[in-house]
């Protein structure tokens, strides 16, 4: 007998490669035959050209988004779609009933929690009315008359990728930034060093695995050198965040904290989806392919709280796709849902 086949689609690819050549170990540990569906609106994605299949799709804010992944996983049988950026968020999270439907799991938040998680003056709610500690907000008001203290931190209220974040030092720059950055709000700057824990729950929300990991370096948002960090007040910390959120599948909870035992941590962003740096947390043993793909065929994960190599480091570099202009002119374009029924 072969192998039992596991169809995963991974959505606004982009070009998280090490995260699909993990996804292959998992395969290989679970001894399936896996195949790996990349699905993006642009052909120029690094993950169209590596993945099994690939397809050129409607921009998640087009009417044939969802349509046309539903055909996509329809006709594939997919088992697993994954969410990999911020942007379809909300749109899988509206309409994961329609591709249970299909027997496919989306493995996406309740709308109500990617809605919290989204909308970062949810966030702050969220974190303030559950006892969280995290960083307090501040209104443009109050610091323009003196009542706040600069630095003060400007961001987007819908931002992601660090996009439009900024310190800001004084009535100058704050003048311009509240101009430039769309949707601001503002909140007192964290102090102490930044970490990202890298979080996955189950289907019923319990929490499987915390990793936090320090960001040494960011470009572009995210991060390109980094180490795993076995503290435990995070880690504690985090899992009572993640237990009060409900969460699904992935979560990438972002907080400040310093070097002493006592010093206190601050929570200041929960994003429902994988983290740009998960390949680290993976590589220093926290599973997450394998256990992700155990809960879409049904099997019961165990908590493995903790269940990771400390101080295990990340240095990122340049690493190239490279493909004929015909390669890329043979993936699929599926623009409307009629070309794909067609296809």
């Amino acid at each position: 007998m072969g192998k039992p086949p596991f169809t995963l689609l991974l959505t606004c690819a982009g070009r998280k490669v090490s995260l699909v050549n993990q996804f292959r170990q998992a395969f290989e540990e679970l001894d399936l035959d896996g195949q790996i569906i990349g699905v993006d609106s642009s052909a120029h994605s690094a993950v169209l050209s590596v993945c099994d299949k690939s397809y050129i799709i409607p921009h998640c804010d087009h009417p044939a988004y969802v349509p046309t992944l539903l055909e996509v996983c329809h006709r594939h049988r997919v088992q697993l779609a994954l969410p990999l950026i911020d942007v379809d968020l909300l749109v899988l999270a509206a309409h994961r009933g329609q591709f249970s439907e299909i027997g496919t799991l989306a493995m996406i938040s309740s709308l109500p929690v990617v809605q919290i998680c989204r909308d970062k003056a949810s966030t702050s709610r969220f974190f303030e009315e559950r006892g969280i500690p995290t960083v307090r907000c501040l209104s443009i008001e109050s610091v323009c008359n003196g009542e706040a203290q600069y630095p003060v931190f400007i961001k987007p209220v819908n931002g992601s990728g660090s996009q439009h974040a900024y310190k800001i030092r004084n009535r100058e720059e704050l003048d311009f930034f509240v101009r430039y950055v769309p949707q601001p709000m503002l909140q007192e700057v964290a102090q102490g060093q930044e970490y990202t824990v890298d979080v996955l729950c189950d289907l019923g929300g319990r929490v499987i695995n915390a990793v936090p990991r320090r960001r040494l370096e960011v470009r572009a948002g995210e991060i390109s050198k980094g180490a795993t960090c076995k503290d435990w007040r995070i880690i504690d910390a985090t899992v009572d965040l993640a237990t009060k959120l409900g969460g699904v599948g992935p979560l990438t909870v972002q907080c400040f904290a310093g070097e002493e035992a006592d010093s206190a941590i601050r929570f200041t962003e929960i994003n429902p989806r994988v983290g740009g740096g998960l390949p680290l947390s993976i590589a220093a043993g926290a599973n997450y392919p394998k256990q992700i793909i155990r809960m879409a065929l049904g099997q019961a994960i165990e908590p493995c709280v903790g269940d990771f190599a400390d101080e295990f480091y990340m240095f990122r570099y340049e690493e190239g796709v490279y493909v004929p202009a015909a390669s890329l002119a043979d993936i699929p374009c599926l623009r409307e849902i009629s070309e794909c029924r067609a296809a």
